[in-house]
């Protein structure tokens, strides 16, 4: 293909991309584009979440990476990393175009778990991908093919997509968070602005907006089971998106403190906030009181909320039958038999807790 042949494509694409107004618009316009230009059978937005791990894997075509529930995703997120394409760019910042087959055999890419799981299925067997810079996750623009390899003019004219793909990625990820933030401000009012403001982003990873939140998310990193409590809750709302739009905050307890941590719906596609605001006793205090271990509290709370058994043995690192045994003794504890019981009993406490607070 002539160079002026190549140059004009790109010029094409780089008008159609620069029109797209969001990033749910982005992710799966760039996916049609990369295609018309480098054929491929596949093309994926992949953006990864190491802690928690946790995905948003977008496909062109439509349906050509399955069902891709909030379990798959969370499956894949734990076993990307087998990749050598994401081992690669995770382990040196490199963020230009590479080949799988530069990296590992195919008989060393059909022994791992990843392939069987999830490539074997759509038949991937040579990809090409490219990463975009992002603080605290992994976004890898993917190409896939089933028989035929990618060429060294495929590499670079993926290395000159991506030239046009970070700057405008950047650009439209600026205005999601800026309205993220304000959606964060407007459900607080302006009688009780939040103490610190989070975005989340489509993998699941939270980033600080400003530099209290910065701070605060420094305490939050030496309070890991707080950290690891926001982090699961977050990821937990971001799959729950159509299903619930409010719901009840996450009371954390930090430093021997409480926050309330409140979920804020962006547009679709886009990113979610979490607005954080001084709170009342910690709940872990408050359940403790009512007779229970710190443990039992922590089940207790989560129950609260609406959390199955195998949510709560994921967000406290527990197994089910533990999670199952914490449940009987908190039934024994407070003399009731039933799930609800229990909820209804802790949620009368919490209450109580709402007309006081250590932060206020």
């Amino acid at each position: 293909m002539a160079i002026g042949s190549i140059d004009q494509r790109l010029g094409a694409a780089a008008g159609r991309l620069w029109e797209m107004g969001d990033l749910a618009e982005f992710r799966a316009g760039l996916l049609s584009v990369m295609r018309e230009l480098i054929p491929a059978e596949i093309a994926s937005y992949n953006e990864i979440s190491r802690e928690p791990p946790a995905a948003l894997v977008v496909g062109d075509p439509h349906d050509s990476l399955g069902a891709l529930t909030p379990e798959r995703q969370r499956q894949f997120a734990e076993l990307v990393w087998q990749n050598p394409l994401a081992a690669h760019f995770t382990r040196t910042g490199d963020a230009s175009a590479q080949r799988m087959s530069d990296f590992i055999s195919r008989r060393d890419l059909h022994r791992l778990e990843l392939y069987d799981l999830f490539y074997r299925p759509i038949g991937t067997e040579h990809q090409l991908a490219f990463t975009v810079p992002a603080e605290g996750r992994l976004i890898g623009i993917t190409l896939s093919r089933c028989t035929r390899d990618f060429s060294d003019v495929d590499r670079e004219l993926l290395d000159r997509v991506r030239e046009i793909v970070v700057p405008l990625y950047r650009n439209l990820l600026d205005r999601a968070r800026l309205k993220a933030v304000l959606a964060a401000l407007d459900s607080a009012g302006a009688e009780r602005a939040p103490l610190a403001v989070f975005v989340v982003h489509g993998g699941g990873a939270l980033e600080a907006t400003h530099a209290r939140a910065e701070r605060l998310l420094s305490v939050l990193v030496a309070e890991e089971h707080a950290l690891r409590q926001l982090r699961e809750w977050a990821v937990l709302r971001r799959h729950r998106r159509g299903i619930v739009r409010q719901g009840e905050p996450l009371r954390l307890s930090v430093r021997g403190e409480g926050l309330l941590a409140s979920y804020v719906y962006g547009d679709p596609g886009g990113l979610d906030a979490i607005a954080l605001h001084a709170g009342p006793r910690p709940a872990v205090v408050v359940m403790r009181d009512m007779g229970l271990t710190a443990r039992q509290a922590d089940v207790l709370e989560m129950i609260c909320a609406g959390a199955s058994n195998f949510e709560i043995a994921r967000a406290l690192t527990l197994s089910e039958h533990t999670v199952r045994h914490h449940i009987e003794e908190i039934y024994r504890r407070l003399g009731v038999r039933s799930r609800i019981a229990a909820a209804s009993l802790g949620a009368r406490a919490l209450r109580a807790e709402d007309r006081g607070g250590l932060l206020s």
